[in-house]
């Protein structure tokens, strides 16, 4: 397998979750540029996109470790060069350094306070406590998606009587998901996994042909339209395992968020929010 230089210079800065790699007080130097040294911390972290068993894969075979080497070698020239222009001055340099900042401590706080909840006994845990979302069970639905309960409501009693022709137009119309102009409401086929928890619950517990709503979750409120289901089977562990530990991760994040979010003091000017 191989990867270009241009990859493994790319991977360190276009990642969303940080990886950390366990420190050392001793490092081995594995090139110098203009006598600056690269370490073999650095190379690890030319990878920090790639799983522990495919880096392992990829280190083991003599080109591809080179070329990795060849590519942080480059990126560092690249370091130097704008160190040279003395492009840490800029403006776009302390912007992209605020980024980094807020993204490191939102991402290493959730890996410090959740690590222990995100076991592999957990996520087992998590699997037996609800099989039923991780099977191969389907919904065909449309929606209509809107900003306030108030509207959500009106929404609902106006599409009870209608249609699926004309919940679609309604959706078309009134629906404040960007894509209701192409899909006009319509989400397919989808299984539970697919959507939030809070909106698949009560879509895939509801009969074919039935309309629910209002039904909230951090998008806004959806009225929905049952339009078809696809019966399905249980999923064992082995053949769901990454969907039920992002799921499991996904869920306790949420918690420890909306644990925060009641202790603080938040203000949203509304109608700044409008004009954004």
């Amino acid at each position: 397998m191989q990867i270009s230089s241009q990859k493994c210079i790319m991977t360190g800065y276009l990642s969303l979750f940080i990886l950390l790699f366990s420190s050392s007080s001793f490092a081995l130097n594995v090139a110098k540029v203009n006598g600056k040294a690269i370490t073999d911390r650095e190379i690890k972290e030319a990878l920090n996109q790639v799983n522990e068993g495919q880096r392992a894969n990829l280190m083991k075979d003599p080109n591809t470790r080179r070329q990795i080497v060849s590519g942080v070698i480059e990126q560092e020239l690249l370091i130097q060069e704008g160190e040279k222009e003395k492009l840490e001055q800029e403006t776009e340099y302390k912007q992209a350094q605020e980024v980094f900042r807020r993204q490191y401590l939102a991402n290493r706080v959730l890996q410090k306070n959740l690590a222990s909840k995100l076991s592999e006994s957990a996520a087992k845990k998590f699997y037996e406590a609800n099989k039923r979302q991780f099977s191969t069970e389907r919904v065909h639905a449309f929606h209509v998606l809107v900003a306030d309960e108030e509207k959500a409501r009106e929404i609902f009693k106006q599409a009870q009587p209608l249609s699926n022709d004309d919940f679609q137009a309604l959706a078309e119309k009134s629906s404040r998901d960007p894509s209701a102009k192409n899909n006009r409401g319509d989400l397919g086929y989808f299984g539970r996994g697919r959507m939030v928890k809070e909106f698949s619950d009560p879509v895939f517990s509801a009969i074919v042909g039935e309309t629910i709503g209002p039904v909230k979750t951090a998008f806004g409120y959806h009225v929905v339209r049952i339009i078809d289901k696809k019966a399905g089977k249980p999923l064992e562990y082995s053949e769901v395992e990454l969907e039920v530990k992002n799921q499991l991760r996904s869920e306790v994040a949420q918690s420890y968020v909306g644990k925060l979010r009641q202790q603080a003091k938040i203000e949203v000017d509304d109608k700044a929010v409008d004009k954004l």
